[in-house]
């Protein structure tokens, strides 16, 4: 009996590894072929979304999306110009598909090229999210996306940059009117990267500018950008120190400024946006104080507090570097109506204000309603050649009637190089630009068959660098072409150009350049000879 229980059990162990060998195999969906599978049905789900529709929200506001769609992997895709505009940041996209949103490079897959001359750029929401300080969240069963503003950027009650960075100490202008160069370089000064420090000269600003106005009569930030952007400066003060009637034209730069934002109606969150991300925001206002010793009504001494709600226009320029929402009104000598002040660093020395510095109320009919942001501030070998004919910038405009028109300058290599960026100016807010090159430019007719290199939409005026991707190099002596295709929101005139457009400005050759125009990219016309001007539009190479 006890042998037949042995057999038994035996047989049963023999039983069992014939079925664990014989039995079935299961496969399970796995790796690549789970992916696959997944994809398929990612894309399924897309073309059925698609197909049927699906509804937009941002912010509570329902957007159209008759010219959005899903990706292939569910994301939403938006034109360049609809995402810049209801995001309100600049972007720029490369032909090869880089993407860069504020200063911030998205990686690859980002952009999509619908059509290789630019008509068709389109941008992957989802994964440009984080840098368009947005959230994403998609419903299956509504066919519904919302978008909603990040709410972690909330803006502090009040801020102080010097808390932040250590600052030059406030220097001390005098009887001569340079506050506006004061003002650029202060300004400058503030958007270095944290823990370098430059002490910018403002005599070779005003004496090198090549306006027609003498250093000490006064000046704006135009003309500040204009000497920053043709690499004219900036230079060291120690190198060219102030007020002692001499300069040096030939010093080099000691950095490249390649971007500045516009401004002309009064925003003071996005002021104090700009004070966060960049350093300080130059702007003007009109002073009833003329000096460090002159009193007003308007200026408060024992609390450095300004209000002015008269009717005159701008004379003194400075730049805002913080702000205090809980400041008293009853610290201005006569009041606004609310609290909250703007804190400003002037150019009159350490004894005006606290130790240079004031508050000015945020109801100032002045201040705020216009200025500069310097935004981007880059080290001097950035490039190697710019090339130019517009050294003293923006001075009037240039157009068709309408908000759209083509505009190019024609160059000469000096070197065997590669063209790595151009720069122009937008003459307003809500403008899509579209890049092209003409490598090997023979004739006036090649600018009907350029090579697209990028897009970009800009929320805000000023002058802006479009890096363009690697191209084919170009050879000593040989013309090259760079183009832009611009449009700006309701503007009938959106080529910014140099000419001799008054007494200030009558120093401009505009001789030394080869400028088209055109109001279909098709027939061109040279502006030296029909407008008697120069196209706004660098060349830069390294």
């Amino acid at each position: 009996m006890k042998h037949v229980k042995h057999y038994f059990l035996l047989l049963a162990v023999i039983c069992a590894v014939v079925m664990a060998v014989t039995r079935p195999e299961v496969h399970y969906l796995v790796g690549q072929a789970s992916e696959t599978l997944q994809n398929y049905y990612i894309e399924a789900r897309a073309h059925s979304v698609n197909k049927k529709g699906f509804e937009l929200i941002y912010n509570g506001v329902s957007i159209a999306t008759d010219d959005m769609h899903m990706s292939d992997a569910m994301h939403l895709m938006m034109p360049l110009s609809k995402a810049g505009e209801y995001f309100h940041k600049s972007i720029s996209v490369g032909f090869d598909g880089a993407c860069c949103i504020e200063g911030q490079y998205i990686e690859d897959g980002a952009v999509v090229l619908e059509e290789d001359d630019g008509t068709a750029v389109m941008i992957d929401i989802y994964k440009t999210a984080a840098a368009l300080e947005i959230q994403y969240e998609w419903s299956d069963e509504a066919y519904r996306l919302v978008l909603e503003s990040d709410k972690n950027q909330e803006l502090p009650v009040k801020y102080d940059l010097r808390d932040v960075r250590s600052l030059s100490q406030v220097e001390n202008q005098g009887t001569s009117g340079t506050c506006w160069a004061f003002a650029s370089t202060a300004a400058l000064e503030t958007v270095l990267p944290l823990g370098e420090s430059m002490n910018f000269s403002v005599d070779h600003m005003t004496m090198n500018s090549g306006f027609n106005i003498l250093p000490a009569d006064g000046g704006d930030y135009n003309m500040a950008l204009a000497y920053l952007a043709s690499w004219k400066g900036p230079v060291l003060e120690a190198d060219d120190p102030y007020g002692d009637g001499v300069t040096d034209p030939l010093l080099k730069s000691v950095k490249h400024l390649q971007e500045a934002r516009l401004f002309k109606t009064k925003d003071i969150g996005w002021i104090k946006s700009m004070i966060l991300r960049y350093g300080s925001v130059e702007s003007s206002l009109y002073m009833s104080v003329e000096n460090l010793w002159d009193g007003s009504e308007d200026y408060n001494p024992l609390k450095s507090a300004y209000y002015y709600s008269g009717t005159e226009n701008v004379n003194h320029d400075l730049i805002i570097i913080g702000w205090d929402d809980t400041y008293s009104r009853e610290n201005f000598t006569h009041m606004p109506q609310n609290d909250g002040a703007f804190l400003c660093r002037n150019s009159w020395g350490t004894d005006f204000g606290d130790n240079g510095y004031f508050y000015v109320s945020y109801e100032d009919v002045n201040l705020g309603n216009s200025g500069i942001v310097y935004t981007r501030l880059e080290n001097s070998d950035n490039y190697q050649e710019i090339y130019q004919s517009d050294l003293l910038g923006w001075a009037g405009t240039l157009g068709y009637g309408t908000s759209e028109a083509w505009f190019s300058n024609i160059y000469t290599a000096r070197k065997s190089e590669m063209l790595k960026a151009v720069s122009f100016y937008a003459v307003d807010g809500r403008s899509s630009y579209d890049v092209y090159v003409v490598p090997q430019y023979l004739e006036q007719s090649d600018l009907t068959h350029p090579v697209y290199v990028g897009s970009g939409y800009l929320e805000y005026g000023g002058y802006y660098t479009f890096d363009i991707p690697q191209m084919e190099a170009l050879e000593m002596g040989e013309k090259f072409a760079v183009m832009i295709h611009m449009k700006t929101e309701g503007s009938e005139r959106p080529v910014a150009v140099e000419y001799k457009a008054s007494e200030l400005t009558s120093k401009a050759d505009v001789n030394d350049g080869e400028g088209y125009i055109s109001h279909d990219g098709v027939n061109w016309v040279s502006t030296e000879d029909e407008y008697q001007c120069n196209i706004c539009l660098k060349a830069f190479t390294g």
